[in-house]
């Protein structure tokens, strides 16, 4: 018996629940895919996407703000490898780090709160609208479902479930 408790049979039933509803399901997704990529404009050959407006300084700078998440996430990947492939030399840089002064930690953590806290606060402001102008439909302006509302009626599939079941 494994280490999780399940019986000897569980994981082939569940490979073989998996099938089917696989082999129900996939269909209607393919269909679906393929509908919607035929729906999908098609661009005029050798059409070139919309030129971003601003300067080439404003197109630096919006590039630079895009930064620091991917530099974060990646930073904290590199650190697990590197704590792998050279325990010694990890444990070292962590002993330095350790030995910053608390202020200088508070301090960090400002700047990087203020960062994204600004970051944040500008697109709460700028939720409204979009580049055109058109209001931007958001979750609060949308009605929550009643647990009464039966808009799943149309589903062929739910209703042929429910005459099954």
């Amino acid at each position: 018996m494994s280490g999780f408790g399940l019986g000897r049979g569980a994981i082939p039933a569940l490979g073989g629940v998996s099938r089917e509803i696989a082999r129900n399901i996939a269909p209607d997704l393919a269909r679906g895919l393929a509908e919607a990529v035929n729906r999908l404009p098609v661009p005029e050959p050798g059409a070139l996407p919309p030129a971003r407006p601003g300067s080439g300084y404003d197109r630096l700078i919006d590039a630079i703000n895009r930064l620091p998440r991917p530099l974060m996430a990646f930073g904290s990947q590199a650190l697990v490898l590197y704590a792998l492939l050279d325990p010694d030399g990890f444990a070292a840089r962590m002993q330095g780090l350790d030995a910053m002064p608390e202020a200088l930690w508070w301090l960090l953590g400002a700047v990087i709160t203020a960062y994204f806290g600004a970051r944040e606060a500008h697109h709460l402001r700028n939720r409204g609208t979009q580049a055109g102008g058109a209001e931007v439909v958001t979750g609060a302006d949308v009605a929550p479902k009643r647990p009464d509302d039966r808009s799943d009626a149309a589903n062929p599939a739910l209703e042929d479930w429910r005459s099954n079941g």
